[in-house]
C-alpha cells in the first residue's frame, strides 16, 4: 500500500496492530505471526519518533511509561470491590441457588408477606381474651396452615426444576491472580486500580498499561459505540510458562523465586519501574463491571459480547446453565479439563446472569448475594517425611517444620510444610521416616495431612519436642491442655536472636504498625546489617540513612520511602503498638480493648495484673482473663519490657489512644457485646471485631453472662458449650452477616 503521507501510514499501522492483539487476545485466532507483528510494531515506533507530534497517548507503541513511578496512590472505587462468597461442597451451593430462587419468586413473596399480615394481626390482639379476638386467632391460624402447605409445594418444585431460573445462572473459571478495575471513559483507558480493601485500591495505571491484551483504546463502533464511562473488572494473572520463566531466572541469579503465580503477578504489579512489568509477560481476562455511564446491559452474557466488540478479553469457557444440576454437570467438566490450562484455576464462579435480578438480590457489606464461588478442594500428594526443624516465632514459640521428598502438587514443587505444633505431631503420629499425605491449604501453605500408618517401617521412634532454643540454646518451657497433654513449647529467653528478628517482621507488618517498604525480606536485610537489633531501632533508621544505601538494591528512592513510612507510623495508636509488640496471647481485638479502657501506656503500666483482669467497658466484664492479664503485666514490668516502652518514647512514638472519628456506618450493635469462636471460612476474627466496633458493638475474647452473640465457626469447642448453657444467641458466619445492613449494587 502507498500512503500519501506520514499521518496515514502511522493511522493504518495503529488500527492494523490493535486488530492483532483483538484477534490473538480476545478471539485466540492469530493471523500473522509473533515477527510479523514485532515489524509493524517496530515500524510504528519508527515513524512516530520521526514525526512526535502524531504521537498520542493511546498509541499500541505507548504502554511502557518512560520514568520510574516514586510509589503508588490510593484511589477510591466508584463502586465496592466487593469479595465473593465461597463453598466447598454440591449442598452448600444447591443451597444458595435456593435462597436466590426464593428470594425472586413472586409466588414465595406473596405468601410471605401474607404470613407477616397475619403475625402483624395476632399481635394488635396480644392479652385480650374476647370473642372478636379469638376469631381472629383461629381464622389466622387456619390460613397460616394453608400458606405453609402451599410454600412447601413450591419449594419442592423448585427443588425438582434444580431451582432453574429465567436468565439463568453463568459459570466462569475463577482464576488465581490479582483483580483488577480497568476504567475507560470515551473509550480511552484513564484509570487501573487494584482491590486494595475493596473500598480503596492502589492506582497501577502505569504498569497496566504494559499488558498487551488490555486495550489502551476500545474498538468503538457505528452501532456499539463507546460508553462515556466504563469500568471493567477482571483478573490480571501470569501463565506457567512465564511463571516458570521468571522463576528459572531468578534461581539463576542466585534469588528466591516465587511461591506460585499469584505471588508473582501481585510482586509485578507492585513494580516501581514499568519497563520491569513489560518484561513479564502478564495477560488479563475480564469477568465483570464497575460503574458504567452511557451504556445499558440487560444481561451479564449482553456484557461480556459488548466486550468482544470493543476488544477487551473474557473468558470464552463461560457457560450459561438453566438449573443448579446443569451447573454442577459444569464444574464436573471443568475440574476436568483445569489441568490442560495455561494459568492457574482454583475454582468456578457462578451468578445470575440478568442484571435486574442482581439488583434485586443486592449484597450484604462484604458478599454479593448473586454471586459464589466454588472452590476446588486442595490437591493432595504423597511424599516421605525426612526431618524435622524447629522455627522460632515472635512470641518464642517452637514451631516444627517437615523437610521432604520434593513433590509436585497444585502448580508447584513442594518440599516444606508446617506442622502447627508439637500437639499435632502428637496428635497424628507423625515420625520422621513414615510416608505422610500433603495438601496445599488454599493452593498455598503446604500442611501434613495424614500419615499413611500402613508404609510405616517397623521401629519408627516418637519425635521429642526440642529440650533447648534450636537458634539461642535458651530455656525452654512446654504448655498443655485441660487434659494435661503437651500441646506447645516456648524459647523463654526474650534476647533470643530468632525471636528478635519475627518480632520486628510483626511489628512492620500490615495491622500492626504498618511500615511500608518494610516487608519481610528488608527487615532481615536491615538486621543482618546490624541496623536493626531492636524496635527503637527501627525509628533511629532516619540518622542511618548513609548507611541505608549502602545496602543491596536500596535505592535513593526507595531509602526514602521506607523513611517516609516508618516515620508515618509513628502515629498509629497504642492499640497498634500493643498488637505489633508480640507480647504473648495480645492479639488485636485485647489490645483495642486495654488501649481503649486505659487510653495511655502510663495508665496501663500503673494497673496491677488484678486491675487488668477484672476492669469492665460499659458496665461489663472486658474478657481479659487471667493469663493474658499475666502476659501484659509481665511484659510491662520487665527489664526487657521497660526497656522498649522507653525506646518508643525517645522516638516520640505515639502510645495512646488515637482521637476517634465520628461513625459513619450504622450503630445497630450498639450495647451489644460479641465473642468470636471456631474456624472461621468466610471472614478472619479480626474482621468480624472490626465490623462489629464499626457498627457500635463491643468486641470480647471470654463468653459471660452478658455477652449478647457468639459467632461459631467449626470446632467452636468450650465456648459453645458455655453459651449455650448461659443462653447466649449463638449465630453462625451466614447468620452474623444477615444482620449487617444491605448495601444494593
Amino acid at each position: 500500500m502507498t500512503f500519501t503521507n506520514p499521518q496515514q501510514e502511522i493511522e493504518q499501522l495503529r488500527e492494523e496492530i490493535r486488530g492483532h492483539d483483538r484477534r490473538y487476545y480476545v478471539d485466540a485466532a492469530p493471523t500473522i505471526t509473533d515477527q510479523e507483528y514485532d515489524q509493524k510494531l517496530d515500524r510504528l515506533k519508527q515513524l512516530e519518533a520521526e514525526h512526535p507530534g502524531l504521537l498520542t497517548a493511546d498509541s499500541p507503541t505507548q504502554r511502557v511509561g518512560g520514568e520510574p513511578l516514586e510509589g503508588f496512590r490510593t484511589v477510591a472505587h466508584a463502586r465496592p470491590m466487593l469479595s465473593i462468597d465461597n463453598t466447598y461442597d454440591v449442598e452448600n451451593l444447591s443451597k444458595w441457588a435456593q435462597r436466590c430462587y426464593e428470594a425472586l419468586d413472586p409466588q414465595l413473596a406473596e405468601i410471605e408477606a401474607e404470613l407477616a399480615a397475619i403475625d402483624q394481626r395476632e399481635e394488635s390482639i396480644k392479652g385480650k381474651r374476647d370473642k372478636a379476638s379469638q376469631a381472629i386467632r383461629k381464622q389466622g391460624k387456619e390460613q397460616r396452615k394453608t400458606l405453609e402447605e402451599k410454600k412447601l409445594r413450591l419449594r419442592a418444585a423448585a427443588a425438582e426444576t434444580g431451582y432453574a431460573i429465567d436468565g439463568g445462572y453463568l459459570a466462569e473459571p475463577k482464576i488465581d491472580g490479582v483483580a483488577i478495575n480497568l476504567r475507560y471513559e470515551n473509550g480511552l483507558l484513564v484509570l487501573a486500580t487494584t482491590r486494595g480493601d475493596g473500598a480503596r485500591g492502589d492506582d497501577v495505571t502505569q504498569n497496566v498499561r504494559t499488558i498487551r491484551s488490555i486495550p489502551l483504546r476500545l474498538a468503538a463502533t457505528e452501532t456499539l459505540p463507546a460508553p462515556e464511562v466504563l469500568e471493567v473488572r477482571g483478573e490480571i494473572f501470569m501463565p506457567h510458562a512465564e511463571f516458570r520463566r521468571i522463576n528459572d531466572a531468578f534461581r539463576d541469579a542466585g534469588e528466591e523465586p516465587f511461591a506460585n503465580p499469584r505471588n508473582a503477578t501481585a510482586g509485578t504489579l507492585k513494580q516501581l519501574d514499568p519497563t520491569a512489568v513489560a518484561e513479564r509477560r502478564l495477560q488479563f481476562l475480564a469477568h465483570g463491571q464497575g460503574e458504567v455511564a452511557g451504556a445499558q446491559f440487560e444481561t451479564h452474557t449482553q456484557f461480556l459480547d459488548s466486550l468482544a466488540t470493543w476488544g477487551v478479553p473474557a473468558s470464552p469457557l463461560a457457560k450459561l446453565c438453566k438449573s443448579i444440576q446443569d451447573v454442577w454437570e459444569r464444574i464436573e467438566k471443568f475440574d476436568s479439563q483445569r489441568d490442560q490450562l495455561s494459568y492457574e484455576v482454583d475454582g468456578v464462579v457462578i451468578k445470575l446472569d440478568r442484571y435486574d435480578q442482581r439488583e434485586q438480590l443486592g449484597t450484604t457489606s462484604r458478599f454479593p448475594r448473586w454471586c459464589i464461588a466454588y472452590k476446588y478442594p486442595a490437591e493432595q500428594a504423597v511424599t516421605k517425611l525426612l526431618q524435622v526443624d524447629w522455627q522460632v516465632g515472635k512470641t518464642g514459640k517452637l514451631t516444627p517444620r517437615a523437610t521432604m521428598e520434593p513433590v509436585f502438587v497444585a502448580g508447584t514443587t513442594v518440599q516444606h510444610a508446617t506442622l502447627h505444633n508439637y500437639g499435632e505431631i502428637l496428635r497424628k503420629d507423625i515420625r520422621i521416616g513414615d510416608t505422610v499425605i500433603i495438601e496445599k491449604a488454599g493452593e498455598i501453605i503446604p500442611q501434613v495431612v495424614r500419615v499413611d500408618l500402613e508404609k510405616r517401617p517397623a521401629n519408627l521412634p516418637p519425635i521429642e519436642p526440642p529440650e533447648k532454643c534450636p537458634d539461642c540454646g535458651g530455656e525452654v518451657e512446654s504448655e498443655h491442655d485441660d487434659a494435661g497433654k503437651e500441646t506447645a513449647r516456648y524459647c523463654m529467653n526474650p534476647e533470643c536472636p530468632a525471636q528478635l528478628r519475627e518480632r520486628l517482621i510483626h511489628f512492620a507488618a500490615r495491622g500492626q504498625m504498618d511500615i511500608d517498604g518494610m516487608g519481610e525480606k528488608i527487615v532481615l536485610q536491615l538486621a543482618d546489617a546490624g541496623l536493626l537489633n531492636s524496635f527503637g531501632d527501627i525509628f533511629e533508621l532516619h540518622s542511618k540513612r548513609a548507611q541505608l544505601l549502602e545496602l543491596d538494591r536500596m535505592g535513593e528512592k526507595k531509602a526514602d520511602n521506607l523513611l517516609a513510612g516508618i516515620e508515618a507510623a509513628k502515629t498509629r495508636g497504642l492499640d497498634r503498638v500493643l498488637c505489633g509488640l508480640g507480647i504473648r496471647h495480645i492479639g488485636s481485638t485485647v489490645a483495642r480493648i486495654l488501649a481503649k479502657h486505659y487510653g495511655s501506656i502510663e495508665s496501663l503500666q500503673a494497673a496491677t495484673r488484678e486491675e487488668i483482669q477484672t476492669f469492665q467497658t460499659d458496665g461489663q466484664e472486658s474478657g481479659i482473663g487471667p493469663e493474658i492479664a499475666a502476659s501484659i503485666h509481665h511484659f510491662l514490668h520487665s527489664e526487657a519490657g521497660q526497656h522498649v516502652i522507653e525506646e518508643l518514647q525517645s522516638a516520640n512514638v505515639t502510645l495512646a489512644v488515637s482521637q476517634p472519628t465520628e461513625p459513619n456506618t450504622p450503630q445497630i450493635f450498639a450495647g451489644k457485646t460479641f465473642v468470636v469462636t471456631g474456624k472461621l471460612e468466610k471472614y478472619t476474627r479480626d474482621e468480624i471485631h472490626t465490623l462489629v466496633e464499626q457498627h457500635g458493638g463491643k468486641a470480647s475474647s471470654s463468653v459471660s453472662k452478658k455477652t449478647d452473640y457468639l459467632v461459631a465457626g467449626e470446632k467452636a469447642g468450650s465456648k459453645l458449650a458455655k453459651a449455650e448453657q448461659l443462653g447466649v444467641t449463638v449465630l453462625s458466619e451466614t447468620a452474623f452477616e444477615e444482620l449487617l445492613p444491605t448495601e444494593n449494587s
